[in-house]
């Protein structure tokens, strides 16, 4: 690569983990918030999923908003909504300017993460892009892990404001190399947008992020929660349909027609879902049933973490020596590994137990979440590439959402059962849905067997 590609991967790269890495952070801040603004856990979970319902909403947009606009302006916009989500929340005087904060940051992190990979598509030599793609999903699958770290410390040691301030020199950092490195390559066309299309979107999105929350108090087969779940599914139908016959779609629906990038969407997603949901149970774990404070419960994901940062770069350069089935199934695999001994241990786990069964964790998703989505990307043709990277790039943020969602609900269920202590119901929430990421984890492994099935594929 040259200098100006690789400042322009690095300044991207820097503000989507400055947005990824908050997510995981606040999380460990939750109890102190819940007790400052006398808030429940239903309402503060919100700080991580209402971010991830932005992102979700904005990262579709960006297959329009790469052909429609120079990359260098769409660049400076996301920085300017995350610095000014960033300062809003830092000097909030109550929990609704830190949750308005939180989703325009949203917006910000929502324009630059795909940019950062259409950057590397556009960019990168074939032959070097599973490493380079290992360096990107680095971001994506350890700035949660890092989160709890960072975050419990700051808590601890100077306040939750601080999680804010300390991001504010890396958004400089990001804005000032950007500036000087994005280059424009591709031609801008004059597109409309399809706004038709993207209230189906918004519509099918909010109506899964509210019926996954709103299930801890109705249940899953109440009508409310029901109703919602119809709602979202009629509108994604509606959305398919009318973006085949449109001829300016917002995404150009016909990547679906690819069995091979269906299933890595969906393996995709089951990833995602399950590193949000261990960042959120475990520091979650650590506070309410080993009593730790936050900064050690934090720390518990530290040790697994630093060894993600190289396992991540070795899982992308396994892709480019091996190929993607090597590397995928054995990461699922250690993935699927680390949740069952999680599950099985946890009654009577301690904090070194948990240390090694994450970082067992973390070694699976290095190589797996990375290379499913570069596998999911090399099966469509060039020039759809940038609506596959919505696509997946999309249903990563929606997954994680809904893993911060499906699990908060599963330990709130159990923490709200008759005559079971708060500390008893977490550790039981926590291990059914250790349980659940287990049986997810079996799932992503048979998906990819079958996209693996043909000797002949050559990815």
């Amino acid at each position: 690569m040259n200098k100006k590609t690789m400042g322009s991967i690095i300044a991207t790269g820097i503000l989507s983990f400055a947005g990824i890495v908050v997510e995981t952070a606040m999380n460990v801040a939750f109890p102190t918030l819940m007790s400052e603004f006398h808030v429940s856990v239903a309402l503060v979970q919100w700080l991580t999923t209402g971010y991830l319902l932005v992102l979700s909403l904005i990262i579709p947009t960006s297959s329009f908003l790469k052909r429609s606009f120079p990359t260098k302006n769409l660049f400076i916009i996301s920085n300017v909504f995350f610095i000014s989500g960033t300062l809003l929340a830092m000097l909030a005087c109550n929990f609704w300017m830190i949750l308005i904060g939180r989703l325009i940051q949203g917006v910000g992190t929502g324009i630059a993460l795909p940019l950062m990979f259409n950057i590397i598509v556009e960019r990168v030599h074939p032959s070097k892009i599973g490493t380079v793609m290992g360096f990107a999903n680095l971001i994506i699958a350890f700035a949660p892990a890092i989160g709890p770290t960072m975050g419990g410390y700051i808590v601890k040691t100077f306040g939750w404001r601080d999680i804010f301030l300390v991001l504010l020199p890396l958004l400089v950092i990001s804005f000032l190399i950007g500036i000087k490195s994005i280059e424009q390559i591709s031609k801008i066309e004059h597109l409309k947008f399809n706004w038709i299309n993207w209230i189906a979107l918004a519509i099918t999105f909010s109506c899964i992020i509210f019926a996954t929350n709103d299930a801890s108090d109705y249940g899953w087969l109440s009508i409310h929660v029901l109703a919602l779940i119809c709602i979202s599914i009629i509108s994604i139908v509606f959305f398919y349909f009318h973006s085949k016959k449109d001829l300016q779609p917002l995404i150009r629906v016909n990547v679906f027609s690819n069995l091979r990038f269906d299933l890595s969407t969906i393996a995709l997603m089951i990833s995602q879902f399950s590193i949000l949901g261990v960042s959120l149970l475990i520091p979650n774990f650590a506070q309410l049933v080993l009593h730790k404070n936050a900064f050690v419960a934090g720390f518990l994901l530290l040790p697994g973490t630093t060894l993600g940062i190289v396992m991540s770069l070795l899982g992308g350069k396994a892709l480019d020596y091996y190929g993607a089935k090597k590397p995928i199934l054995f990461g699922f695999g250690a993935y699927a590994i680390a949740m069952l001994l999680l599950t099985v241990f946890l009654p009577n786990i301690n904090t070194g137990l948990i240390i090694i069964f994450f970082a067992i964790a973390v070694i699976g998703q290095a190589f797996s979440s990375g290379n499913t989505l570069t596998n999911g990307l090399q099966q469509l043709p060039n020039d759809l590439n940038t609506d596959g990277n919505a696509v997946l790039n999309t249903v990563q943020q929606l997954a994680g959402a809904l893993g911060t969602s499906i699990v908060a609900t599963i330990v709130a269920n159990a923490q709200n059962a008759k005559n079971v202590s708060m500390q008893m119901g977490t550790l039981n929430g926590a291990r059914s849905a250790f349980g659940l990421l287990f049986i997810l984890q079996i799932i992503a492994i048979i998906l990819n067997i079958i996209i693996f099935r043909n000797k002949n594929n050559k990815a």
